[in-house]
């Protein structure tokens, strides 16, 4: 049975990278690309257990593949459900049923046991350990969900610019990547995100060309055409893909690791993704005067007096103008208070003004960037199936 839960929906949500793991109480084969046994060079003793190293590909067309591994006791595969077997996944599976439907077929191609539902056994700890709690199904170490937006024709990389000069909470701060296609969010100056979560916006289409060469390999006529009549869609629709990623730490933290008691509704409804939500809404903000900020302030209901309203603007303009900005002002207490007014204009001062990304408010009549989820596919469009999928020797 699977936990509902309430909130955002799951329209146009789908699952991308997928890692399962499940132990199992039976003996099972080892397979892994290469196996070693342990020898101590000093008392030259061997260890005879087997120890598995790396993971056995499985393929299927257009060069796509899962990786399998398995020590004896636990299963392990990973992979992009979504896209095996497929040149592109625009669109792909919205439930974690049809992906672990993938990955048995999978499992029963190399001779494996299937990924199943469990049941939660508690053992009791040593002295003055906690309850132990397991569970006896599969779980997910990985887990990538994804969704498309439609910002028109001509505007993927003003919204992508104007994107990057938000950030998010707990310190993650936008990375706009040389090519303007993508932005990505990180805590640590390594980027990809952090342990925990990794999030990122991109152009599809662009992301599509690129890849194009080894998407369509092995592919005929017709489905060099498709994939070119999917790269124009992208590009005519304005596709902006998001992209999260639900890190091994954050999927246990939040017990959001147990197939068959989470749902994609539950990822979708989790605080940085209903964050993410609001703080792209204000990307949706037309005109503004930049000397009318402290009039749309109160006009919004942002503040309730001009003095707040002139207070907010002045931080504003020191924002804009002060390059020694933010050496000084995050150490003063209203900082956070204006800079939540703000966001609420679409100017986020936790972010270093730019004027090659930041929507300037101080231009009038620019134009419009209107987000939208996009829900319109074409009827030639190949969607997901977990029928008949082809599968290779490595």
């Amino acid at each position: 049975m699977s936990h509902l839960s309430t909130g955002l929906t799951t329209t146009n949500w789908f699952i991308d990278k997928l890692n399962v793991w499940q132990t199992h109480s039976d003996t099972l084969p080892f397979l892994g690309k290469t196996g070693a046994i342990d020898f101590d060079l000093f008392t030259g003793e061997t260890d005879d257990v087997l120890k598995i190293k790396g993971k056995y590909p499985v393929m299927s067309s257009f060069s796509t593949s899962v990786r399998v591994h398995c020590n004896g006791s636990r299963v392990y595969v990973e992979g992009n459900p979504s896209r095996f077997g497929r040149m592109e996944n625009l669109l792909g599976f919205e439930t974690f049923e049809e992906c672990i439907a993938v990955y048995n077929k999978i499992l029963d191609h190399v001779g494996l046991p299937h990924f199943t539902t469990g049941r939660f056994e508690f053992l009791q700890g040593k002295e003055n350990e906690a309850q132990r709690k397991l569970y006896t199904g599969a779980h997910f170490s990985h887990v990538d969900i994804t969704k498309n937006h439609s910002v028109g024709a001509e505007n993927c990389y003003q919204f992508l610019r104007a994107l990057s000069s938000l950030s998010l909470p707990n310190g993650k701060h936008p990375f706009l990547y040389p090519n303007g296609a993508t932005v990505d969010f990180s805590s640590s100056k390594s980027g990809r995100g952090s342990s925990w979560d990794y999030t990122k916006f991109y152009i599809k289409h662009v992301d599509l060309i690129d890849k194009q060469k080894s998407n369509v390999k092995g592919g005929s006529s017709d489905d060099i055409e498709y994939y070119e009549k999917v790269i124009q869609h992208c590009k005519n629709a304005g596709i902006i893909r998001e992209e999260h990623s639900f890190k091994s730490k954050k999927l246990t933290r939040y017990d959001l690791q147990y197939y068959g008691f989470v749902d994609i509704n539950r990822l979708v409804n989790h605080k940085t993704l209903t964050t993410l939500e609001k703080l792209t809404q204000t990307l949706e903000v037309a005109t503004m005067d930049y000397t009318t900020i402290a009039d749309q302030l109160l006009a919004n209901g942002v503040c309730g007096s001009r003095q707040s309203a002139n207070a907010s603007q002045s931080w504003a303009m020191s924002w804009m103008h002060n390059p020694h900005f933010h050496q000084v002002t995050p150490k003063n207490n209203n900082f956070y208070v204006h800079k939540k007014r703000l966001l609420t204009l679409g100017l986020d001062i936790s972010i270093p003004f730019r004027t090659d990304r930041n929507v300037l408010p101080m231009i009038k009549n620019q134009r419009e960037i209107t987000r939208r989820d996009h829900n319109y596919n074409p009827n030639w469009y190949r969607a997901p199936t977990t029928n008949n999928l082809i599968l290779l020797t490595a």
